[in-house]
């Protein structure tokens, strides 16, 4: 009995290595019908031969120059859908995947027909979960509280445990959540026909919570199911850099809540003035690092 088809979209950029290991994970995948497209961010590396090489009998795309995010993974988006595909996974190339994570995946979402989006269960490479993997839609105070200077200052804080669904849920089963990880996200053919493609005006980050906000205003569902398991290595393809990376979830943050949540002004002021606190204080170090660089003592112990 034929299965429903999946088309992996993993993009690449400057980073060919991490991309060749998770793309053999996934040939060790056992799920039958699923097809591996290769989506090259327009890399000024060695990258496209050396895919090509690897990879001969998967699908390649070059994109010509870097389109970020959802620009890299639309044109892997398009092939599929073109193609013919039931399911669209999404799936960060500093990633490794478990043999059964997709066949969990898509078992959920043909046993839920209101499962839009699908994720799975996110563990860091020393095997800690990654709470990334839920979250809540985030609310104005979370932006201070949560990324910003309030969580050097009450780290324990409620804004935090809520919008990591922390102390509510064990991550055993199935759960109807707000936002999964855009590190790995299984996609209904038929959501992406009717919202359209990844939004294409942010470059990088918050690209699933802007997903979200088209997810919602549908009869579509977002789940994840920890029995699917795979692990992330986090932002590797960013290297050291810090200013730039910023920048574009400064840029991102605004468009998001300014034109996918309607905040004013005001509002969004507030919110970039937190991330960027707290960007500033966590490259210093942490409070213990502020009060170092100020010349004071820290707390006694």
């Amino acid at each position: 009995m034929s299965r429903p088809v999946v088309y992996i979209v993993v993009l690449n950029y400057m980073n060919y290595m991490d991309t060749i290991e998770c793309i053999r994970s996934l040939e060790a995948v056992n799920y039958p019908d699923r097809r591996i497209i290769i989506v090259d961010n327009g890399s000024d590396n060695d990258s496209e031969e050396m895919l090509r090489r690897e990879f001969g009998e998967h699908v390649f795309i070059q994109t010509g120059k870097n389109l970020g995010y959802a620009g890299g993974n639309n044109a892997g988006i398009a092939y599929a859908l073109g193609a013919g595909a039931d399911y669209v996974l999404l799936l960060n190339n500093d990633t490794i995947v478990e043999p059964d994570f997709l066949g969990k995946l898509v078992d959920y979402a043909e046993s839920d027909p209101r499962a839009g989006v699908l994720g799975p269960k996110i563990l860091t490479e020393s095997g800690r979960l990654d709470v990334n993997c839920a979250r809540r839609r985030p609310m104005l105070p979370e932006y201070f509280w949560r990324v910003g200077p309030g969580r050097w200052l009450m780290p324990d804080n409620r804004w935090i445990k809520a919008h990591y669904y922390l102390g509510e849920y064990d991550f055993r089963e199935p759960r109807e959540v707000d936002v999964i990880s855009g590190s790995c996200m299984l996609i209904r053919s038929r959501l992406f026909r009717e919202i359209g493609l990844l939004d294409e005006n942010t470059f990088l980050f918050l690209e699933e919570f802007i997903l979200h906000e088209k997810v919602r205003r549908t009869g579509f569902s977002t789940v994840i199911v920890p029995s699917s398991i795979i692990v992330h290595k986090g932002q590797s393809s960013l290297g050291k850099r810090r200013f730039k990376p910023l920048v574009w979830r400064l840029k991102s943050l605004r468009y998001y809540l300014g034109s996918c949540r309607g905040f004013g002004p005001a509002a969004v002021f507030f919110a970039l003035a937190s991330v960027a606190l707290g960007s500033g204080i966590e490259a210093l170090g942490g409070v213990a690092g502020l009060r170092k660089k100020k010349g004071t003592a820290g707390p006694h112990s």
